[in-house]
């Protein structure tokens, strides 16, 4: 066990140095460029009960800065009164437009478009999960690019120009843009503010985003090693998704989907690239409970267990160097492992007491690689245009210290009891509660140019 634990510890460090020098000296702030060619963009919308959240997704869709795009809302099935919400918003009337039928999925009951926004379609089926509406909007999109969301996601003004922006580059297939908190964000005087406030959860979360994505999706990039494209917001070449047969029917499209193109690109040999956007932004809300807290991220560990059963067996001979270290040892061994063998230690610990300055050396040791990361995580936030106070940014470091020992156990937690729930072979949407918080992404300012 002790073994185990240093050698953990070595390659935790390691990771950690990596996390800490990429980011830092290889992340560059792309700017605009005036006067490219706008590809054409479908946006999917998959959508399951979720009256509350879908007019908050319309409205942030009409103040879009892009002309070349059209939005495809899948309607799953929903049990609630999501398709009459449709109607009221967007007065449909039947499409005649048809399928490719290169994906398989339930069958569609209608296609329609809106009257009032001739650019909004929606695809009525049967319920058959996530990842078979989106395979059911891939099949009808017509844009040359696939941008798949979250019902609860909100897109920022810009953040079509910057994925079309990313796909300019001949070499990039696929890439994630930044998914931030919405309930960390208000409006003042028609300008989006960033806000550290909320409930310790919403709080935490709001760290765990920064970090996740300006620190960890930065530095997979720069390997093209990213794990998982998030499915709040993902953009991808649809001949890329249909090459791969679409998206598998599982708990965990989203890190499925990538590590199937990951998987396609080195069967065929292609030289291409996926890639992180930290300037392309959506907002989307997160989880305001322990209960609904508990309920996502159990889906995300399952989802992630999932993937380690059927592709663990692949990754030195279908996957890069890269994606394999960043998938098996960082993800599975430091992220779902060590969850177990930490909890083991501690209990060791607080019984035995003869490891008792080990364990202190251990958490002085992780708590000053978190206060470090945690720096980092906050000045590249503010490099990426983020507006937080000086308070706020201050408020974030001090809480993150806390969160350490708090919220962070929690994540330990779940991330053991999610393992073990992976075996109870519930593959639904994992559905989770919303409030369905006001848009606030309308009327954004420009960024600076």
């Amino acid at each position: 066990m002790y073994y185990f634990l240093f050698v953990t510890t070595v390659v935790f460090l390691v990771f950690q140095l990596l996390y800490t020098v990429i980011p830092l000296f290889c992340s560059k702030v792309r700017q605009l460029q005036a006067g490219l060619t706008e590809k054409s963009i479908s946006v999917l919308v998959p959508a399951y009960n979720e009256e509350l959240t879908i007019g908050n997704c319309i409205d942030a869709m009409q103040g879009l800065l892009y002309k070349n795009l059209e939005i495809v809302i899948i309607n799953d099935g929903s049990t609630d009164h999501t398709f009459s919400k449709l109607n009221s918003l967007l007065d449909l009337h039947p499409d005649h437009r048809a399928a490719d039928n290169n994906l398989t999925y339930k069958s569609i009951k209608g296609i329609y478009r809106s009257k009032i926004y001739p650019h909004i379609y929606v695809i009525d089926k049967l319920n058959g999960g996530k990842a078979d509406s989106l395979n059911a909007g891939i099949d009808c999109a017509q844009g040359e690019i696939v941008v798949t969301l979250d019902a609860d996601s909100m897109l920022e003004i810009h953040s079509m120009k910057y994925v079309n922006q990313y796909f300019h580059d001949p070499d990039i297939i696929a890439l994630g843009g930044t998914v931030k908190i919405v309930q960390g964000a208000e409006k003042q005087d028609g300008i989006i503010m960033e806000k550290f406030k909320g409930t310790g959860l919403i709080k935490s979360q709001i760290i765990s985003y920064i970090h996740s994505f300006y620190v960890r999706k930065l530095t997979q990039s720069f390997f093209n090693s990213i794990v998982v494209i998030s499915g709040a917001f993902g953009a991808f070449y649809k001949d890329i998704l249909v090459g791969v047969n679409g998206f598998r029917s599982t708990v965990g499209e989203d890190i499925d989907i990538t590590l199937k193109i990951h998987q396609y690109m080195k069967a065929n040999n292609l030289k291409k690239k996926l890639v992180y956007a930290p300037e392309a932004v959506c907002y989307t809300e997160c989880p305001e409970n322990i209960r609904n807290f508990y309920k996502q991220r159990i889906r995300w560990q399952k989802a992630f267990v999932d993937c380690i059963l059927i592709y663990w067996s692949k990754l030195s001979r279908k996957f890069s160097v890269g994606v394999s270290l960043f998938f098996a040892i960082d993800g599975f061994i430091l992220g779902t492992l060590t969850a177990f063998t930490t909890i083991f230690y501690v209990i060791q610990t607080l019984i035995i007491g003869d490891n008792l300055l080990r364990a202190l050396t251990l958490l002085a040791v992780t708590l000053v690689v978190n206060a470090i990361q945690i720096v980092i995580a906050l000045y590249l936030c503010n490099k990426f245009n983020s507006n937080y106070s000086i308070k706020d940014y201050v408020r974030m470091f001090l809480f993150s210290q806390l969160e350490l020992l708090t919220y962070r156990n929690l994540l330990l937690f779940i991330n053991i009891v999610g393992t073990f729930k992976y075996f109870d072979n519930d593959e639904g949407w994992g559905f989770v509660e919303r409030k369905g918080i006001a848009a606030i992404s309308q009327n954004m300012p420009a960024r600076s140019q």
